[in-house]
């Protein structure tokens, strides 16, 4: 993953975009690592097969989405409504009574792409606001400063900017604690 960022650091747009998909990549791990935790705790397993039943697809769901609201901060992801897992268990019902694990974790991606995407595209909107703020305070603050405000004042405040955009994604995708 990494070897594509270093890669395309030659180009900023593509640069900016690869670290983008390589932070959503770890978004679908972290939330496919929750749905094999939750699977774990309420599948049961018959002749070495494991399963989730369909009468615990709800709890599951709704524990997964518990789990993800607490460890991928902001927004808050609301899981599917009532109604929708209640059609998607009739669904099942009709086809087999067993869910397996990667039957949930493509349901789950399903339901909580649509929050993933949302999440990605307001962190970078909030880094691309943040960003030329910080670059114009940054050069101010630094006039002062011996050496390093000569240093600083010689860099381009287009430049600037772009490493406090990239700074700011990947700032916002580390986990505290």
């Amino acid at each position: 993953m990494t070897d594509g960022i270093i890669a395309k650091f030659n180009k900023p747009c593509c640069c900016v975009l690869k670290i983008d998909a390589s932070i959503t990549i770890a978004r679908k791990w972290h939330v496919q690592r929750i749905c094999k935790k939750v699977f774990d705790d309420y599948s049961e397993s018959d002749a070495g097969k494991v399963y989730l039943k369909v009468d615990s697809l709800h709890v599951a769901i709704l524990m997964v989405y518990n789990s993800v609201n607490k460890q991928l901060l902001n927004p808050h992801k609301e899981p599917p409504s009532r109604k929708t897992v209640e059609d998607k268990v009739e669904e099942y019902r009709r086809i087999n009574k067993e869910i397996d694990l990667e039957e949930f974790q493509r349901l789950i991606m399903e339901w909580i792409k649509k929050d993933l995407n949302v999440v990605l595209v307001n962190r970078a909107v909030l880094a691309f606001l943040a960003a030329p703020a910080l670059a114009m305070a940054t050069k101010r603050a630094t006039t002062e400063v011996p050496h390093v405000g000569k240093a600083v004042q010689k860099v381009p405040t287009p430049v600037l900017f772009s490493l406090f955009s990239v700074g700011l994604v990947l700032l916002q995708d580390l986990r505290v604690g």
